[in-house]
């Protein structure tokens, strides 16, 4: 899971079509349901270490990614 630090983000929306699972919305566009992860991103996006690279994915990442997609 990746969070984003708000304070650092441009708001370029570059990440939203990227996203492998659809996880990223403009705040805009986000459904309310989803609106409890505001929350949780602020919490823990300056609490771990930026992403720097891309890393291989973690196997069963692809089952998990669409077990996501098909809830979205």
């Amino acid at each position: 899971m990746v969070y984003i630090a708000a304070d650092d983000c441009i708001e370029c929306r570059a990440c939203i079509p990227v996203c492998p699972v659809s996880a990223i919305y403009d705040s805009d566009d986000l459904p309310p349901h989803l609106e409890k992860w505001v929350g949780i991103n602020r919490e823990f996006a300056d609490l771990l270490p930026a992403a720097t690279a891309r890393l291989d994915p973690l196997p069963g990442a692809e089952e998990r990614r669409q077990t996501l997609v098909s809830l979205s």
